[in-house]
């Protein structure tokens, strides 16, 4: 059985592996990975830049997931696409996370 730290390293590990991994697709500009407060837990952006992801996205999908439940009561948002001439933002949700991804939509 593993421990409570080998735990906390494996999920470490597996977390790191996806931002790679996401991070290597063609026009991927950014991957953060950020608490549903909008912490950055890890990014492939600058701080600056996390920073204003983690802040606004995290509000974002709040508002976003609460205007689902409200339409649907037994249904709940798990993905939220935002497509801009520029980018194309997003953000799949869970229960403590938020995974973004920011993509060029030319480099597809």
């Amino acid at each position: 059985m593993a421990t409570r730290d080998e735990e906390t390293l494996n999920h470490q590990i597996d977390v790191d592996e996806t931002v790679n991994r996401l991070g290597a697709k063609k026009g991927v500009e950014s991957v953060t990975v950020l608490t549903k407060d909008g912490r950055v837990i890890r990014t492939t952006a600058t701080a600056e830049q996390s920073e204003t992801q983690g802040k606004l996205l995290s509000k974002l999908a709040r508002d976003a997931a609460d205007i689902v439940e409200e339409l649907e009561s037994q249904d709940e948002l798990s993905f939220l696409r935002i497509r801009t001439k520029r980018h194309e933002i997003m953000v799949a949700l869970d229960h403590n996370y938020l995974l973004v991804v920011v993509q060029s939509p030319q480099k597809e």
